[in-house]
């Protein structure tokens, strides 16, 4: 029985999609981590917004979009946590949301902060979850 040497031009036999995940995991799991932290502090100024929107001090549009990029936000969070490849649309779509609601609340007020963390968060959860998904759809 003759073993045939190994071709060195070959491609590698070993799947390289599945060592990416865990490489990533902590880092998804700290942008999660984060969101929660987001959520907190947003849970704790929310009868300021309620107050806001009450007395016309800011319109039921900027309420809303405020609510449905934060909400994107940890939708976003929880799928980047689950699956490395995924949660960058949501990403997306909650920046565009919160910027919406940003201009409605005045980036200069404190009670705009937790929609800056917000914004800031998604950006770092679509950098970090792009490059993985470039790289599934790559590898197949």
């Amino acid at each position: 029985m003759t073993v045939s040497p190994m071709n060195p031009y070959s491609p590698p036999t070993a799947d390289v999609s599945t060592a990416e995940p865990t490489n990533r995991r902590p880092v998804a799991f700290f942008v999660l981590g984060l969101s929660l932290l987001q959520l907190v502090w947003l849970l704790l100024c929310m009868s300021a917004y309620f107050e806001l929107v009450r007395t016309g001090a800011a319109s039921l549009l900027t309420g809303l979009s405020g609510f449905v990029g934060c909400v994107l936000l940890y939708v976003g969070a929880a799928r980047f946590a689950t699956n490395a490849a995924r949660g960058n649309y949501f990403f997306i779509a909650s920046f565009a949301f919160l910027v919406l609601s940003l201009r409605g609340w005045g980036i200069q007020y404190f009670w705009s902060y937790p929609y800056i963390l917000a914004a800031v968060i998604c950006i770092a959860g679509w950098w970090l979850s792009r490059r993985r998904a470039v790289l599934k759809s790559t590898h197949g």
